[in-house]
This record gives structure tokens, C-alpha cells and sequence, in this order.
């Protein structure tokens, strides 16, 4: 038979356990499902946020591509032989490592909860940047991607972006109305090619005079957010920054 200290142990570990369930006192880091420190931010341990690959001061102010020691910029090569419409890009870290694994999750695995830490720490970075924005636009999918997928991730994240900064987000104003092939195997000039004509403003109201950010995860090569910057642009808004979370 047990004792009635190792009864009154069972029950003080059953207790326990059950009041962690529901005022836990250990969180997990959603990018290496380690325990969260007490003062850690975004829901990422101290570690993996440290470790998020940051771009760098010394980065193309056009694109916002990270430059290399010996390039001077202010812009990288690229931008100083090609004609964007939006003002500028602003990215808050480099395509890599955990970065990739936190976008697929978000984006393929159903993961929607990283879009509130993905959203969050653009929303900081965006206070840092000190812009005037009127209205917060995530590019938009085509219909039929966008309900198989079950959600927009750009979107999701600008929602976040949204509640943090208090700068309001329009999902109708502007659409997808052709679907695109997938960009990551296709050349440069494919991949103008594939974007031309694909975004259509819906109510030039919304946008007309202001000053958009436009919102998606990944900027690559910027053809798909150029596209998008010149229907918004055409259709009479004021500026367009782009505004992503990683850079490829």
C-alpha cells in the first residue's frame, strides 16, 4: 500500500500538472520547441530570436537587399538599372536557416499562429522606420489559391502589423485576378511575365492619395510586388512601400 506522503505527492504532482494546463508557466518557442524565457519576446527563446539572420545596416535602400563591404551603395546594381513603382522595400531578415522553416510552416503546414510572431516583429520594425502610412494592403492570392490554402498569409501577417501600429488594413481594395505560376524556377523575364496585369484595384477610393504598405513574406526578386505597386500606383495612390519579412 502507498504511504500518505507518497499519496499526498501523487496528488501535489497531479495538482501541479493541472494548474499548468491552465495558468502554464512554461512556454514554448515556436521556432525550436525549447522553453520560453520569462521576459522573451514574440514567442521565440532568447537563442532563436538572436539568431534570426537581421538585415544588415549596410543594405540597398531601394530593395532592401543586403550589400556587400566593397558595394558603396546606397543602392545595389540591380536597382540602379530597373524602374520600380513602389518608393522603397524594407525587409527584417535574410531568407535562410529557421527563417525558411518558420515561412513553410506558416504557409504550408497550417501553422497560423506564427503569423502573430512573424506580424509582431514587423510591427516593431516598422515603429523603428517612422513612416507616415495610411493604410496597410497584404498582396493579395488569386481566389482558388487562396481557398485551398484556407488562408492568406500576408494577410494574417498584416492583421498583426495592424493591431500593433494601429494603421488600418484593407483586404478589399485591391485583387488577384489572374493565377500565376509558382516564380521560385522561372527566370527573371518569366517572372514579369507571369505578374503583368495579374493585380486589379477594386475601389480606387480606398487608396486614392494614400500612402500604402504593402505587405507580403518574402520579397525575391520584386516582380510580384512591382506588379501589384503599379495597379496601386495607376490606380491613384500617393506612395507604396513594400513591406516584407524576409529577403531573399
Amino acid at each position: 500500500m502507498l504511504s500518505h506522503m507518497k499519496i499526498l505527492k501523487i496528488i501535489e504532482e497531479y495538482t501541479n500538472a493541472f494548474l499548468d494546463l491552465i495558468y502554464p508557466s512554461k512556454t514554448i518557442c515556436y521556432m525550436c520547441g525549447g522553453t520560453q524565457e520569462k521576459d522573451a519576446k514574440y514567442s521565440l527563446c532568447h537563442n532563436c530570436y538572436n539568431n534570426l539572420p537581421f538585415i544588415p545596416e549596410h543594405h540597398c535602400v531601394k530593395c532592401g537587399i543586403p550589400l556587400r563591404m566593397i558595394e558603396e551603395g546606397p543602392i545595389c546594381r540591380q536597382c540602379a538599372n530597373s524602374d520600380y513603382y513602389f518608393d522603397r522595400a524594407i525587409s527584417v531578415v535574410k531568407y535562410e536557416k529557421d527563417v525558411k522553416t518558420l515561412i513553410y510552416k506558416l504557409k504550408y503546414s497550417n501553422h497560423t499562429y506564427l503569423a502573430k510572431t512573424i506580424g509582431c516583429i514587423m510591427a516593431d520594425r516598422l515603429k523603428q522606420e517612422g513612416l507616415g502610412i495610411d493604410i496597410i494592403i497584404p498582396v493579395p492570392l488569386y481566389k482558388n489559391k487562396e481557398r485551398e490554402r484556407g488562408f492568406n498569409q500576408s494577410t494574417l501577417i498584416g492583421k498583426h502589423i495592424s493591431e500593433k501600429t494601429g494603421i488600418p488594413l484593407n483586404v478589399d481594395s485591391c485583387a488577384r485576378i489572374r493565377n500565376t505560376k509558382v516564380m521560385y524556377n522561372l527566370t527573371k523575364r518569366e517572372r514579369l511575365k507571369n505578374v503583368e496585369g495579374a493585380f486589379k484595384v477594386i475601389d480606387q477610393r480606398i487608396i486614392a492619395d494614400r500612402d500604402i504598405l504593402l505587405v507580403d513574406d518574402i520579397f525575391t526578386t520584386g516582380s510580384t510586388v512591382n506588379s501589384c505597386s503599379k495597379e496601386l500606383i495607376n490606380s491613384g495612390a500617393k506612395s507604396v512601400t513594400v513591406f516584407t519579412f524576409a529577403r531573399d
